[in-house]
């Protein structure tokens, strides 16, 4: 949004008041480092062998029931 000058901003402010808006201050941060980085999602390889596993382990279980 194009910043306001002053003689807007007060046209807009009993406009505002009337709905209930209120215009804003912007908020800085008190600490400016930067912010951390999402970690990298799992790999292809790392699913792959987590979805084996679980998949031979629920077949073990199955044959396990089934043989009793």
């Amino acid at each position: 949004m194009p910043s306001l000058c002053r003689d807007q901003e007060r046209a807009l402010l009993p406009a505002a008041n009337l709905v209930g808006l209120r215009l804003m201050k912007s908020v800085r941060p008190d600490n400016t480092d930067p912010m951390p980085l999402r970690t990298d999602p799992p790999r292809m390889g790392t699913i792959m062998i987590r979805f084996v596993g679980l998949l031979v382990v629920a077949v073990v279980v199955l044959a396990l029931i089934w043989s009793r």
